[in-house]
Parts: structure tokens; sequence; C-alpha cells
């Protein structure tokens, strides 16, 4: 700033006014006052009315009379005409100081204030924007949900949106498919070129003829394949492309759309994504907060400063007319003297002679002539004070307004941006607490439908497992039905076996009888060479039959 420290103490005399404008505060007003100091205004110390205006031993009313008194026509025409003229040039000098003090003033203006207003608005602005940035993608996201979840589509939307996922999943699956094709592709159309080049150095009669027969039947078989292998080129080039293209699954809850990409958004970013986007809110709030902190505490600094200016300008105002007035009220009283000293010079007196008469008459001209050129220069004296009472108001103004502008920044630098601090607090409280909020209402939900969903299978479950009972009953009544059978079938077995096992032993008894009589009979077959021998046969002869009666009628 152009003047940062403590408002200076006020002028209260004509002295301290007229030693304050010899001090200035740049090197141009230096050479300036220097050489006023020892042009026009050099010898202006041996000035009578500066000398009454600077002797700080005299009273306004007691500079007023002196300079009135000097403003009188009391002595002869040159002395009026010399008092007239050190009067003026006074003024001349006052004029000169105003005009010196008002450049002082103008060179202490603040020459930052455009500045303060780029960075103001730059800086609060660019911040604002930054925090609306990062808080509109959280609010956007828990307000959609809050939509879905009040009008009882989330686990519909949420469905989608894990078929979306799906379908786009297959869709970069294929799409990388295909490329990885394509580039075998192109690999082995570059391999098939690069082989017909070097069958095409193939040549019969030690290089010197002409293509092998092979080695052209080869490359024509490669042609074949490169046709091929272009064909099915463009046919991949063709599906990639499409398959470039994100395709947008129709959805049965169109009038949710702009929910459900927000939920995508929520469900697409990581834990840690989110939770470095809820940080960054948190610091552009912080910055906020400090950025408008900064910038208001700055434009406070500027308006204090501005207040000591318009300190500045007051206080020389006030010192001025203060002077001024003593110069218009100095010459209205001079006014009065002369008009009474003019009525005294134009009555006759008793017994006046001609000569007494003219040199009254010459006393009264020069008395006329003075207070005319009085007269003018009081207009000048009464337009100055008329100025700087008109001055002294607008300076008044200003410092009220700038008043006001003051107590306004501080307090939108002390509960202001206290009031926005606790209310971004709160804000971002909220937005946290209402994500909380549908986290806790989502968790109820699922753990509803959860609820739902296991009550259902419990039910079909009781009513399986009753079925279940029945059809184990019918199984019983079934099985019993077969062992009943199978009973029947066992009895009847065992009745059989048991004729079988009677018939079994007796044909086991009659095979022991036979075999009992078989070993008899092997025995003797065994001993009957030696039977024989020892002539011992006892072999049976069979005996001779008796001729029968004959029987011709057959009646036996």
């Amino acid at each position: 700033m152009a003047e940062t420290a403590g408002k200076k103490k006020k002028l209260e005399s004509v002295d301290e006014f007229i030693s304050a404008t010899k001090k200035t505060t740049k090197s141009t007003q230096k050479s300036q006052s220097k050489a006023t100091e020892t042009g026009e205004f050099a010898n202006i110390a041996a000035n009578t009315f500066f000398k009454i205006l600077l002797n700080n031993e005299l009273s306004a009313t007691e500079k007023q009379k002196a300079v009135a008194k000097e403003l009188s026509f009391t002595k002869n025409k040159e002395e009026a005409k010399q008092a007239l003229e050190e009067f003026n040039k006074m003024k001349e000098y006052l004029q000169h100081e105003r005009k010196r003090m008002a450049r002082e003033i103008i060179s202490l203006t603040d020459t930052e204030a455009f500045s303060e207003l780029k960075e103001v608005y730059e800086d609060i602005n660019n911040a604002l924007m930054d925090f609306e940035k990062r808080i509109s993608p959280l609010t956007d996201i828990v307000d959609a949900v809050y939509t879905l979840r009040m009008n009882g589509v989330t686990f519909d939307i949420f469905n989608e949106i894990a078929k979306d996922k799906e379908a786009e999943e297959a869709r970069l699956n294929k799409l990388r498919e295909l490329e990885r094709e394509l580039f075998d592709l192109e690999n082995n159309i570059k391999e098939t070129k690069i082989s017909n080049e070097m069958l095409a150095e193939q040549k019969s009669f030690f290089g010197f003829g002409g293509i092998k027969e092979d080695a052209k039947r080869k490359i024509a078989e490669n042609n074949m394949e490169l046709e091929d292998f272009d064909v099915r080129m463009q046919n991949l080039n063709r599906e990639i492309e499409e398959l470039s293209v994100e395709t947008t699954r129709d959805s049965q809850f169109a009038e949710y759309a702009e929910e459900k990409a927000r939920l995508r958004e929520l469900l697409d970013i990581s834990s840690e994504e989110h939770k470095s986007r809820q940080e960054a809110l948190i610091t552009a709030a912080s910055g906020f907060i400090d950025t408008t902190e900064d910038r208001v505490a700055s434009v406070l600094s500027h308006f204090n400063g501005m207040n000591n200016q318009i300190d500045r300008l007051g206080d020389a105002n006030y010192t001025m007319r203060e002077i001024y007035a003593i110069l218009n009220d100095a010459t209205d009283e001079a006014g009065k003297n002369n008009q009474s000293k003019r009525d005294e010079l134009s009555a006759e007196a008793e017994g006046e002679g001609d000569i007494q008469k003219m040199e009254r008459e010459r006393q009264l001209r020069d008395l006329e002539n003075h207070i005319s050129s009085l007269g003018q220069s009081n207009v000048d004296t009464t337009q100055v004070f008329a100025e700087l009472t008109s001055a002294g108001h607008r300076i008044k103004s200003m410092k009220d307004g700038n008043e006001q502008q003051v107590s306004k920044t501080r307090a939108l630098h002390t509960s202001g941006v206290a009031g926005v601090a606790d209310q971004l607090s709160t804000v971002l409280q909220a937005v946290s607490s209402a994500a909380l909020g549908e986290s806790s209402e989502m968790a109820r939900m699922s753990l509803e439908r959860m609820n739902e969903t296991t009550r259902n299978l419990g039910q079909k479950e009781v009513i399986r497992v009753a079925m279940g009972t029945k059809e184990v009953n019918s199984e019983l009544t079934k099985a019993l039905a077969d062992l009943e059978q199978y009973g029947e079938v066992i009895n009847t077995a065992t009745g059989i076996t048991r004729e079988g096992l009677s018939e079994t032993k007796r044909l086991l008894g009659e095979l022991e009888e036979t075999a009992n009589s078989v070993q008899e009979d092997i025995k003797k077959s065994t001993g009957v060479a030696a039977d024989v021998a020892a002539g011992e046969d006892e072999t049976p002869q069979p005996e001779k039959e008796t001729a029968a009666a004959p029987n011709p009628f057959d009646l036996g």
C-alpha cells in the first residue's frame, strides 16, 4: 500500500499547516519545494500577512483583526497598494501550497486498488469454483441414490448396472480376442509374403533358369491363402470397429438414466478414490476459508490506509478553510472599515477650502480604488472558501462512506468469514452424514431383502420337507408292499427249497445205497479173475426155459 502508517497528528494551527505542506515524501516533491523556496515564493516569509497568519501567539480572532487592519485604507495610496499586493501574493502562496499538498495526497493514493480487485475476483472465485467442482459429484451421487431408494428401484438399477458391466466386459474381451487374432493374421500375412519372396529365388539350372515348378505351386497356394487372409482381415477390422463403439443396453428404467449414471460412477470408483475425493473437498473448503480471510484482510488493510489518507485530506481542507475563513472575515471587516472611512471622506467639512477639498477628494478616490481592488480580491477569497467548504462536505461524505466500508469489511473479515466457515463445516458434515445415512438405509434394505429371500426359501423348504415326509411314507408303503411280496416269494422259495432238500435227501439215500451196491460189484469185479482161476465161478447160469404149451387162442 501507499500508506500503512498510523494516522498522523491533526494540524490544529496555520503554522502546523504551513510546516506540513513543506514536508514531502518523494524526490520530485523535494525538488519542486526547493524550486519554490528559491523562486516565486522565496521571500514569502517577509510577507506581512504570512507573518500574521503564522504567528502562533495570535488567536484566530486576533489574526482576523490584524489582517483587517492591514487591508483597511488608513494610510496613503502607495501603502494601501503595497498591502493589497502582499495580500494577493499570500493568497497565491496559499493556492500554491494547496496544490502542492493535493499533489502530495494524490501521490499517497492507493495504487494497488485494482490489483486487489483482480486478486479478490480471481482468488476467491477460483477457490469457490474449486469447492463447487469437488462437492457437486458427491452431492449428485447422494441425491441419485436417495432418489432411487425413495422410488424403490435401487436393486433393479443395481442389477442392470451389473449386467451392463458383464456385457461391457464381454465386449472388451471379444475386442481383445479379435485384436489378438488380427495381430496373428498380420504376422501370417507378413510371413507368407516373405515365404513367397524366398520361393521366387528358387530357380532351376543352377539359379539361371525360371522358378522351379514346386516353388510356383507353393507360391500359388500362398497367394490363395493371402486372398483368404485379406478377406478375414477385412471382416476382423469391421468387427473391431463395431465393437470399439460403446453401446448402451436398453434399460427398463430410462427415466432414471441420470441417477443410474451417478450410481455407476459410485460403483466404478474405488474406495480409496472416493476417500481422496472427500479429502480434496475438505482441502478445497479450508482453502476457500483461508483465501477469503486473506483477501478480505488485505481489502480491510487498504480501506484503513484510505482512512488515513482521507483524514490527512480532511485535516488539510479544514486548516485551509480556517485560513480562508480568517481572510474572508478580515476582508469583510476591512470593507466595513473602508466604507466608514469613505463616508467620512465623502462629507464636506465646515469651512473646507479648495485645497482641502481636493486633498479629501484625492483620498476618497484612492480609497474607492482600494475598495474596488479589495472587492475584486475578495471575490476570489470567497470563491476559494466556498470551494473548500464544498470539498469539506465531499471529504466528509468520502470519510463516512469509507468508514461504512471499513465496518462492513471488518464484519466480513470476522463474523462473515467465521459464519461461512461454520456453514461449510455444517455442509461437509451434512454431506458425510447423508452418505452414511444412505449407506445405513441401503444396508437395512439389503437385510430386509435378504430376510425376505431367506423367509421365502424357508417356507419353500418347510413345504419341501413336508412333501418329503409324504414321499417317505409313499416309499415306505411301497417298500412294505415290496417286502410283503418278497415274504411271499421267500415262503414259496422256502417251500420249494424244503421239497428240493427232501428230494435231495431221498436221492442222496438212494445214491448211497446205489454206491454201496456198486462198491460190492466193484469188489466182485476185482476178484473175478481169481475166482475163476480157483474154479469158484459163481456167475449164475441162466435157467433154460421150458417149452410152453402152445396156446393158439392166446387165453393165458
